[in-house]
């Protein structure tokens, strides 16, 4: 097989889920400034790692699901470079090691301004992209994965962002990165109620492959809700911060997603919701650095 292209690797890296890599950075780094300021390396050192550990996940994920037989022509979610055969295994698999070390070598430098607490973060974050779907015991497969998911793309990533540039941990920080943590989970059970009936017969056991459809439907329900209801916090424990309560207006939006989850009938139908999940976190997110600004 020829090297792959760059078009083949952006695919494998499937930039449309960064958002969850970048959201708690960018709410991280815009608390940083009014708590002390902005330390720019850190800030960027703290995006460009989250991104590898993002991307490695994924090209794990790409890895370790065709490894185990989870992915099939039968999957109605975005094309597998390995599974389709665009990509060798092997490839693939170099590609998730280079993208955790680039993130290591990035850590070096937090763990220099941070100490202990970023070496003992990072490693986690780094072991967790590995185990999600690959290991003895992957997370994905025995309905394990929403809580590192929602800790680790969210207040985890948020708060340590904060903590790198400006030496304290923030609650607000905290609060900001708990809305991207409900993000990531609604990311996360919109794809596993797409998939649920093909991981069921692959032994994939998400937590709607579990429970069923109906749980699907409430996961994803409540987790998109409270990512754009979160800011609402700030009114009582952040009084001065509560500005940022308007990004609270973005349920409205939040709530044609949930109907859109609440009444479909084919998997496909729910790429629509995907794609819609992504926009709103892009959104929310823009209006959470400005309100915060301002």
């Amino acid at each position: 097989m020829t090297c792959p292209n760059l078009k083949l690797w952006i695919q494998a890296a499937r930039p449309w889920t960064l958002g969850v890599s970048i959201s708690p950075v960018l709410m991280g780094t815009v608390i940083a400034h009014s708590e002390g300021g902005i330390h720019w390396t850190a800030a960027v050192s703290a995006l460009l790692g989250g991104i590898f550990i993002q991307i490695g996940t994924n090209l794990a994920n790409d890895f370790f699901d065709f490894k185990k037989g989870a992915d099939t022509v039968s999957r109605v979610g975005p094309q597998r470079v390995t599974q389709a055969g665009l990509i060798s295994p092997g490839t693939v698999r170099t590609g998730f090691l280079v993208s955790f070390g680039m993130a290591f070598l990035l850590g070096i430098y937090l763990v220099y301004l941070g100490g202990w607490p970023i070496v003992i973060i990072g490693l986690f974050s780094l072991l967790l992209g590995v185990i999600y779907t690959g290991g003895p015991y992957p997370l994905a497969y025995h309905g394990l994965a929403e809580l590192p998911a929602f800790l680790f793309f969210g207040p985890v990533a948020s708060a340590t962002t904060t903590f790198v540039q400006t030496g304290h941990w923030s609650s607000a920080s905290i609060i900001a990165g708990s809305a991207a943590g409900f993000f990531s989970m609604a990311l996360l059970s919109i794809n596993n109620l797409r998939d649920y009936e093909e991981d069921r017969k692959v032994g994939k056991h998400t937590l709607i492959a579990i429970f069923g459809k109906d749980f699907g439907i409430y996961e994803y329900s409540f987790s998109i809700l409270a990512a754009t209801l979160s800011p609402l916090i700030y009114l009582v424990l952040e009084p001065e911060h509560g500005l940022v309560a308007i990004t609270a207006f973005t349920t409205l939006m939040a709530l044609h997603a949930v109907r859109t989850t609440n009444n479909f009938s084919r998997a496909e139908e729910l790429l629509s919701v995907l794609k819609m999940t992504s926009k709103l976190q892009a959104i929310f997110t823009i209006i959470f650095i400005i309100s915060w600004i301002v």
